[in-house]
């Protein structure tokens, strides 16, 4: 995705500001933003969620996990783009591939308790920085898969597939086909429309559709391509 700039920003908050002012300021901010996203959430949920950006601004630290080195462009690059694709998803299982520091599958396991999801990350760090923050804030319903998405064979095929600019669609499409249920759907996130790739997937004969997401505090444009998976 391009890079983009953050609208609310008033002065940055460096990632090893986790102060209690910092965490309530945070926490304020993100119901403010799924309150415009239309996301339903929990105190708990918000609890967690403060608690994965304390804990990708620790290990970011060392391990570059992420560009971003300010919590309040954290909160619209990260939180609020990922959770952005939750009012578009319907099924009980989540597949997410190549998500790096867990985006978007952690957060959305985070706002939904009930769904199953799983992340395949091929890198090893970030495989492993998941692994951790799902242990340290007690995330049963998530786990972690440290292979490439070509290689993984789950023995329950997913109803939704995500990626958030992992790959071209195409790709995306043929590297998780074995992953996927019947009228299962894959969820692409992306900058702008991608036009020339919509073009491979009508030769592909796949049915889509595309729809804007408005990102809190995020200058920049965003959409989700919405794929059904043959029948």
């Amino acid at each position: 995705m391009p890079a983009a700039k953050t609208r609310h920003k008033t002065h940055g908050i460096a990632m090893n500001d986790t102060s209690t002012a910092t965490q309530e300021m945070l926490a304020e901010r993100i119901k403010q933003g799924m309150d415009s996203l239309d996301v339903s959430y929990g105190d708990e949920a918000i609890k967690k969620l403060v608690a994965y950006m304390e804990l990708l601004a620790e290990w970011n630290k060392t391990h570059n996990l992420t560009s971003v080195d300010d919590l309040e462009e954290m909160l619209s690059i990260h939180i609020f783009d990922s959770a952005s694709i939750k009012p578009y998803m319907k099924g009980a299982s989540l597949l997410d591939v190549g998500s790096g520091a867990g985006l978007p599958g952690m957060i959305l396991a985070i706002l939904s308790p009930a769904l199953q999801v799983t992340s395949v990350e091929s890198r090893n760090k970030k495989a492993q920085f998941q692994m951790f923050a799902a242990n340290k804030l007690r995330l049963k319903n998530f786990k972690v898969e440290n292979v490439r998405i070509e290689d993984f064979e789950p023995k329950e095929k997913f109803s939704m597939v995500t990626s958030r600019a992992f790959s071209s669609i195409e790709d995306f499409v043929n590297g998780s086909k074995q992953t996927i249920a019947q009228n299962g759907r894959w969820l692409a996130m992306k900058g702008l429309v991608p036009k020339e790739e919509l073009k491979v997937l009508k030769k592909m004969n796949l049915k889509f559709d595309t729809f804007a997401l408005k990102v809190p505090e995020l200058d920049a444009q965003r959409n989700l391509v919405v794929i059904c998976a043959p029948k």
